[in-house]
Formats: structure tokens, C-alpha cells, sequence
């Protein structure tokens, strides 16, 4: 614009000095008129260039926020995988133990029945047979065994009933309360305050048994396994898993309520350890 006003006042004043043609002065309009255009036509660009900057500010804005969300989200799959790979090797470390005792015991199992068959005559054939005879006529049916194993826990005889129900499972695999009967085994555990073996009873339970109608109960109790160890990490995992896998269920409101306990008594250890 301002460049439009010099040229104007340079052309009045050339007129009246009478220095300029009639020709001369159309040619100066023509170029007057030819940098209104290009300033418009400039004005215009700068103000798409605005409108770019504008909206590339704001593209890059919500960029930021995606990226930082992005980020926050890693964090937290970073911790649950922690918890998980947590949680494995406690499983793996209860797992060896296990085996352990297994193959101890085992070894034990065969260094007695060596004994037994050193110490053993051909007289005495007959008698064994007798009394193998006896003891198949007194075996009990897996109903028998399940019933009496459920009397045993409701006089607390944990360790009597865990080895009726052991029994099942070893003798009769076929039993149509079978996935009771894991379940149960894990129960003892638990009320025998065993905690880990309660753990590795209830995961065992869960991975036979997956959809059984107490499968939420038994990872409910998984995790109340752990918080019982004072593993209240670990714990806070399982009880996720809950809501996650039963979100309809009562367990899950149990779970929900047991998460919050957790992070009430971590957000009191916090406070107290910052006073300290």
C-alpha cells in the first residue's frame, strides 16, 4: 500500500512538472494496477501461510499429547508385565520345590519297597495276598472318599481330607466331580494357612479348569493366597485378573474392594516413610 502511494505522489509530480507523456503515465497505471494485484495476491499467500502454521501448531499439539499418552501407556504395560514375569517365578520356584519333594519322596518310596521285597519269603506270598485282598474289599468309592474328605474339612482335618482327595484324583480319574476335587485340594491348603502350595493348588485348578463355575473363586482366592504372604504387589496382579476375566461376578467386587485396601496401606507406608 505504501508502495502505491510513492509511485502515485512520484506520478503527481511529474505531471506538474510536465516531465512525463501521456503515454508514460498509462504505462505507470498499468503498473500501479499490476502491484495492487501482487500485493492482494501476497496478502492472500501469507494469510494461507497463517492458516498452515495455525493448523500445523495445532496437529502438532495433539501429536504431543498422543505421544505423552503413548508413553504413559508403555509404562504401565512395562509394569504389568514386571508383575507377570513377578508372579511366574514365584510359580516356577514353587514348581521346582515341588518336584523337589516329589522325587525325594519317590526315592524314599523305592528304597522301602526294596526292603520290603528283601525282608520278604515265599511263605509269606499267601499272607500279602490275603491282606492286598482285604484292603480292595474295604476301598472306598470316590463318592465315599469325596463325602468323608467334606466332613473332614468341616472339622478342620486338613491333612485327612487333602489325602482322601489326592486318592480320587490318583484312583479314579474318571470321577464326574474331578474339578471339584482340585479345588478342594487347594482349598486345604489354604485353610492349613500352606500358602504357597495353596497358590500352585488354585493355578493348577485354573489351568485344567478354566471355565468351571468356580474358577472365579479360585483366582479370588489366588490372590488372597498372596496378600496373606505379603506379597500385596503380586496380589493387586491377581485380583486385576479377576475383574478382567469376571467382571459381572461377585468375585470382582471383592477384588475391586481388596485392590483399593491395598492401595490404601501402600499410599499410608508411603506417608509414614516420608515423615520418617
Amino acid at each position: 500500500m505504501k508502495k502505491k502511494i510513492k509511485i502515485f505522489l512520484i506520478l503527481l509530480a511529474l505531471l506538474i512538472s510536465g516531465c512525463v507523456t501521456t503515454g508514460e503515465v498509462d504505462q505507470m497505471k498499468a503498473d500501479i494496477a499490476r502491484l495492487y494485484i501482487e500485493n492482494t495476491e501476497l496478502r492472500k499467500e501469507i494469510s494461507e501461510l497463517k492458516s498452515r502454521l495455525d493448523r500445523m501448531s495445532s496437529d502438532l499439539v495433539t501429536a504431543v499429547a498422543l505421544k505423552e499418552g503413548q508413553l504413559t501407556l508403555i509404562a504401565q504395560t512395562q509394569d504389568y508385565i514386571k508383575d507377570l514375569q513377578l508372579l511366574k517365578g514365584r510359580f516356577e520356584e514353587n514348581s521346582y520345590t515341588n518336584e523337589k519333594r516329589f522325587k525325594e519322596l519317590n526315592e524314599k518310596l523305592m528304597e522301602l519297597e526294596k526292603r520290603f521285597a528283601t525282608l520278604s519269603t515265599p511263605s509269606e506270598k499267601p499272607t500279602f495276598s490275603l491282606d492286598t485282598a482285604m484292603i480292595q474289599q474295604k476301598k472306598k468309592s470316590p463318592k465315599e472318599l469325596y463325602d468323608s474328605a467334606h466332613i473332614d474339612l468341616k472339622n478342620k482335618e486338613y491333612t485327612s481330607a487333602r489325602e482322601k482327595l489326592q486318592e480320587i484324583i490318583k484312583n479314579y480319574p474318571d470321577f464326574e466331580l474331578l474339578p471339584n476335587v482340585y479345588f478342594w485340594i487347594a482349598e486345604t491348603y489354604y485353610s492349613d494357612k500352606k500358602y504357597e502350595d495353596a497358590i500352585l493348588g488354585y493355578e493348577e485348578f485354573l489351568r485344567k479348569y478354566p471355565k468351571h463355575e468356580k474358577a472365579p473363586t479360585a483366582l479370588l482366592k489366588e490372590g488372597m493366597a498372596f496378600l496373606e504372604l505379603k506379597d500385596r504387589k503380586t496380589a493387586k496382579v491377581v485380583f486385576e485378573r479377576v475383574i478382567e476375566r469376571y467382571p459381572k461376578s461377585k468375585e470382582a467386587e471383592v477384588a475391586q474392594k481388596k485392590i483399593a485396601e491395598i492401595l490404601k496401606n501402600n499410599k499410608s507406608t508411603s506417608t509414614k516413610t516420608k515423615r520418617r
